[in-house]
């Protein structure tokens, strides 16, 4: 079963929008509050079984006294339960993490964890939760989880979302996450978005053969589709992550060979995606779970059947108890309804779905590769750091889960925490995670050997903790990413190069799920312009990604950022054109493109963009402020070159007025950034060596001052010991500029060191994929980070010296670099004309070549001469093999 990205002979939605029926949050009854609590001044109050502003339950935690106390409030009359000393309240602020348990006629207060308070023989009642301040009180409320008793998730609200705090008076904290609380304030939450995972099913009966069956399916959540006992295909965390209020993306499958003849069922099994506790930079659900589908069926007796989801649907609650991308899935075996998804399953208890208010965004059909599971890793080694405990180390950095085989007594729990570091011990180090607890847990059936693998969550790790008095019989990493085939190789004589080369690869794929995310492992996942704008190249390098990419554009249609953020929408829809020919691409996004660059001239009219992240991360001694760059240069730069591009692509699609205008415009940009940066003698900005790559790499520097601007570029690698001192902007363009200018021997060295700051530095302290900053730890930082990726494209294009000459390699350039040091490579490419391959190597004095053409085309030759004067001698060569020795 395949998807189908046509989508042909759709011909619209009849299905309606469903729901499951929800327990209303005022008839919550003995659950658990679990919330992190910052008070600020005196105190604060955590509330429970709320029926109204009058009439609740309180936990009273006081700063002053250091005593926690629980209450009640009837009618507006307050009555004590209790009292006890509370040692977690000192200091100012004060941080404690503060969980009430209810029980029977009991309640249970945790400090941080410790029991502080118990009071029993009370009479409990159902209701909503809410939090209070009184006289002198302000608190900010972080990481509110509610569960039922049976430990199912109620409610969960990390208050990352200033526009749905979804209690009745409050404010977002603005310099952090969290819901703020001034003095004499009652908030009570009035509008949960549930947190469940509902099973949905309807049972059909086909009457004759099936000649085709397509189903089209979309969820408000992560969904997973089944069909007669089975899961359609392996895709995972669909559908698409999109700007939901504008687009939504429904997949389409062919399931003909699913179907048989008789009595059939179908299901959809919920997640909660990018819901509400999804990161605030990124584009979520603010709304329950829903789903839409429809499964058209072409019959051999030329009659058709078509099955909708609507109010004949049934649903009930699946074995997932909690399920969170960042916290992670809680999934109890023995809640499992085995054949819930079968026709002859009975479904006693299940309840009718009900409509749901179908979503603002239009439906649209999704043509990007999904995004599945590849081939397992296995555990390279098994530590025992403490009792009880077993850390699984498996060699690499990837975004996914474990697929785990355990056997043991019904009710034990197997605990699975993920990280991307170790300390000294052993003992995963979960720094990087942040505030993502990055943990499954599976709750065993005892029914013999049993699998497990969670649906709707994934991870960033290396590293499994497991913990619970289990050991895994089995244990393997299940890497996710973005179906885009591989079409790019790169190998050399030198390790380093080539484990630089492993990990560009890796960090790209596993930061492409359905959107290409910033970092994989903490609580952000988002989609990042900026990041995805540096490594584009890279990209299209190593994997197909016309189709992810132009989903992407889609996206990011409407973004209006600085040009190091959004110039992405105008550089992007370019790459696609001039590596796949994909004229169509830039049709689709001219007028996107050319408004964005008439937003930018009339918001920086003189042509210098002042704003912006710059050249971001370049080594830093840590701190905020720190990781910015030569903002302005980078960013004007930027600009020129984004202004350029539209002139271009004017040309293209026959917009000759259009063409003239923004040439014009570029080369006004060309003029300010000279007049504006350059100091004399070649030296711009600072003369930092991003201040110098940057106009170099996009040709603003005034031809009779590029060789003074080169070699000032060299003094500022010299004068930081030959080492790179760029964030990921000039690090993307250090090595084309360097080869391109003679210096390729100095670009080699700079990419191969061993110390700090280089790529071989992090290699030596364990990296399997590319980080955030040069350093080891910081204030911001992930271990698994693409952005830096974008030197990839220059081991393609100078050191393999592959470049299209013309739109789609119609016309090819072989251009390669051979540095001191270096004793061969081998680069090649498979494009829309075929496999174009580029390699060479060492052989005493000679230097062999051996160049591979597609057919229907030419391609450029330029070899060195021989001579110590880089002269080069250009061979035009057609399709086939090509060896030369110089």
């Amino acid at each position: 079963m395949s998807l189908n990205t046509e989508n042909a002979g759709f011909g619209g939605w009849k299905a309606q929008w469903i729901t499951k029926p929800t327990t209303h949050h005022k008839s919550w009854s003995r659950y658990s509050v679990e919330v992190k609590i910052t008070v600020e001044t005196r105190g604060a109050n955590v509330l429970f079984g709320v029926r109204d502003e009058s009439d609740y339950i309180g936990c009273a935690l006081d700063a002053e006294e250091r005593t926690v106390s629980l209450y009640a409030v009837e009618g507006g009359v307050r009555r004590e339960w209790g009292k006890a000393p509370a040692p977690e309240l000192e200091g100012q602020p004060a941080n404690v993490a503060v969980a009430i348990v209810q029980s029977a006629d009991t309640v249970r207060v945790y400090l941080n964890g410790r029991q502080a308070l118990t009071a029993s023989d009370i009479e409990l009642r159902p209701g909503t939760v809410g939090f209070k301040t009184d006289a002198g009180q302000t608190a900010v409320y972080q990481e509110l989880r509610v569960y039922a008793e049976d430990g199912r998730s109620l409610y969960v609200n990390r208050f990352y979302e200033p526009t749905a705090i979804q209690f009745t008076a409050s404010s977002a904290n603005s310099p952090g996450i969290g819901l703020r609380l001034d003095e004499n304030t009652v908030s009570v939450c009035e509008s949960p978005v549930s947190v469940d995972s509902p099973l949905f099913r309807r049972t059909f009966t086909i009457p004759a053969g099936v000649v085709k069956a397509v189903a089209h399916v979309y969820a408000a959540g992560w969904y997973e589709l089944r069909i007669n006992g089975r899961k359609v295909d392996n895709r995972v965390l669909a559908p698409a992550n999109t700007p939901y209020d504008r687009i939504m993306l429904y997949d389409t499958y062919d399931v003909t060979s699913a179907l048989v003849l008789g009595g059939n069922a179908i299901g959809l099994w919920l997640g909660n995606g990018y819901n509400l506790n999804y990161s605030r930079w990124g584009w979520k659900w603010k709304r329950d779970k829903a789903a839409i589908l429809q499964l058209d069926i072409e019959l051999a007796d030329g009659t058709s059947q078509q099955i909708i989801t609507d109010e004949s649907w049934l649903t009930t609650d699946s074995p997932i108890m909690t399920n969170d991308i960042y916290d992670g899935e809680t999934f109890d075996g023995r809640r499992e309804q085995l054949g819930w998804d079968t026709y002859d399953f009975q479904g006693e208890g299940w309840l009718p779905a009900i409509a749901a208010v179908p979503p603002e965004g239009e439906l649209q059909p999704n043509a990007q590769p999904p995004v599945r599971k590849f081939d397992p890793l296995e555990p390279v080694r098994i530590l025992r750091p403490r009792d009880g405990v077993l850390v699984y180390d498996f060699g690499q950095n990837i975004a996914g889960w474990v697929d785990v085989r355990v056997e043991g007594a019904a009710g034990s729990k197997l605990t699975l925490k993920y990280s991307e570091l170790i300390d000294a011990t052993g003992n995963i180090d979960p720094w990087t995670n942040r505030r993502a607890n990055a943990t499954d847990v599976y709750i065993l059936t005892g029914r013999g050997v049993e699998n497990y693998e969670p649906r709707f969550t994934y991870h960033g790790f290396q590293y499994v903790e497991v913990s619970g008095g289990l050991e895994p019989i089995e244990m393997w990493a299940v890497p996710i990413h973005a179906d885009v085939r591989e079409i790019g190789r790169f190998a050399s004589s030198d390790a380093m190069l080539n484990r630089i080369q492993r990990n560009i690869r890796w960090s790209l794929l596993n930061n492409l799920v359905s959107i290409p995310t910033d970092c994989c492992q903490r609580d952000e996942r988002t989609p990042c312009l900026m990041d995805s704008a540096t490594v584009e190249e890279a990209a299209i390098h190593n994997f197909d990604m016309r189709l992810y990419y132009r989903k992407w554009l889609g996206d990011i249609a409407d973004s209006l950022g600085n040009p190091d953020w959004s110039g992405d929408k105008v550089t992007l829809p370019w790459y696609l054109y001039w590596y796949y020919g994909d004229t169509e691409v830039l049709q689709d996004n001219y007028e996107s493109m050319k408004s964005y660059i008439d937003h930018l001239l009339a918001k920086w009219p003189g042509g210098i963009v002042e704003e912006g992240f710059g050249d971001w991360c370049a080594p830093n001694e840590d701190g905020w402020e720190n990781y910015f760059r030569e903002v302005a240069i980078v960013n004007t730069a930027l600009y020129y070159r984004q202004a350029a591009v539209v002139s271009e692509a004017a040309g293209v699609l026959g917009q000759a007025e259009d063409r003239r205008h923004y040439a014009a415009l570029a080369a006004a940009i060309k003029r300010a950034f000279h007049a504006r940066f350059h100091q004399g003698g070649g030296v711009y900005g600072s003369g930092s060596q991003t201040a110098q790559v940057m106009p170099l790499a996009f040709g603003i520097v005034p031809e009779d001052n590029v060789m003074q601007a080169v070699s000032s570029l060299v003094a500022a690698i010299t004068a930081k010991d030959n080492h790179l001192d760029t964030g990921i902007y000039g690090t993307r363009y250090l090595l084309d500029v360097l080869a391109d200018h003679g210096h390729i021997n100095l670009a080699y060295t700079l990419l191969t060191r061993e110390d700090y700051p280089s790529f071989g530095w992090q290699i030596g302290q364990g990296a399997t994929t590319l980080w955030e900053q040069w350093s080891f730890k910081g204030g911001m930082h992930s271990h698994d980070h693409a952005m830096f990726g974008g030197i990839g494209t220059s081991f393609y294009t100078r050191l393999g010296g592959i470049q299209p000459l013309a739109p789609g390699y119609a016309k090819i350039g072989i251009r390669p670099y051979v540095p001191n040091g270096l004793e061969w490579v081998e680069a090649c490419v498979d494009t829309a004309k075929g496999r174009i391959v580029s390699a060479w190597r060492k052989e005493g004095d000679r230097l062999h070549f051996d160049i591979e053409i597609p057919a229907k085309t030419t391609a450029v030759v330029a070899l060195p001469d021989g001579t110590a004067s880089f002269a080069r001698v250009e061979h035009i060569v057609g399709p086939g093999r090509h060896q030369f020795t110089v």
